[in-house]
């Protein structure tokens, strides 16, 4: 059984939303996510239980998780430029994983299926957070040119561990074992990784002086293969669609 579960207490209706093809973040692979008539940005993850049950969650993302890898490329040679200019598909690099059965005909395929970067800018109060990353100047009336300002960008990967730590959920996986707040801060990190690519994740360590101390504190979640605590949680896809009457579920 798959059932499609609402992280919101809002009604909500599969129908309303509208899928958009983005980079995942953190891996650069094409993937699908959602978007409201709201204009909120929504992704997808699936929870393989036991047997062949499987839940797929449907749940806000910081659209501002999108926009950083992108934003890095866009401002690799130190301009500013506009918002069409960035959110562009050359500032994209989709990472396909091949196999024996793809030819340089199909790989060329799917490095050419549609990117909806440039879908981003209308998301709700997209541009005015677009600060939390970039330097902003204004070259005319209500019209921008940005550039990453990776220290902004790092302080703003900061406030995001912070919100981690201080969630009521996250910190009672600590309430039964004496941990040092190092310990709880890394792991905080690993959580956010899900959403950040090696190059920032190692940028956040160090940010956090964390770099040195991640030998020495043990037993700590590996990047690569078990990011915690959504280690059961897989992104889906484009190959792994939505079924077309799938059970809803509010949570």
């Amino acid at each position: 059984m798959k059932i499609v579960a609402f992280t919101s207490k809002e009604d909500q209706e599969l129908n309303d939303l509208t899928e958009l093809y983005l980079p995942c973040p953190r891996s650069s692979r094409r993937s699908v996510y959602f978007h409201d008539k709201q204009g909120k940005l929504y992704e997808l993850k699936k929870v393989t239980g036991p047997g062949h049950g499987a839940v797929r969650f449907i749940t806000p993302i910081d659209p501002l998780f999108m926009a950083l890898p992108i934003i890095e490329q866009a401002s690799k040679e130190g301009k500013f430029r506009s918002l069409d200019d960035i959110f562009s598909r050359e500032n994209v690099n989709i990472e396909v994983v091949a196999n024996d059965f793809m030819d340089e005909e199909a790989l060329a395929e799917e490095y050419s299926k549609p990117i909806d970067v440039h879908r981003l800018t209308n998301i709700t109060g997209f541009k005015e957070q677009l600060g939390h990353l970039c330097d902003m100047k204004e070259i005319t009336s209500n019209l921008f040119v940005y550039k990453l300002n990776e220290e902004n960008a790092l302080n703003w990967l900061v406030m995001k561990v912070d919100a981690i730590m201080s969630n009521e959920n996250f910190k009672k996986l600590f309430e039964q074992v004496t941990k040092e707040q190092d310990l709880m801060k890394i792991e905080a990190v690993y959580t956010l990784s899900n959403y950040i690519n090696q190059g920032w994740f190692n940028k956040l360590l160090t940010k956090l002086d964390l770099d040195e101390k991640k030998e020495e504190l043990g037993d700590i979640t590996n990047y690569v293969t078990d990011v915690s605590p959504s280690a059961y949680f897989k992104r889906v896809h484009p190959e792994e669609r939505m079924l077309d009457a799938p059970a809803k579920v509010r949570l």
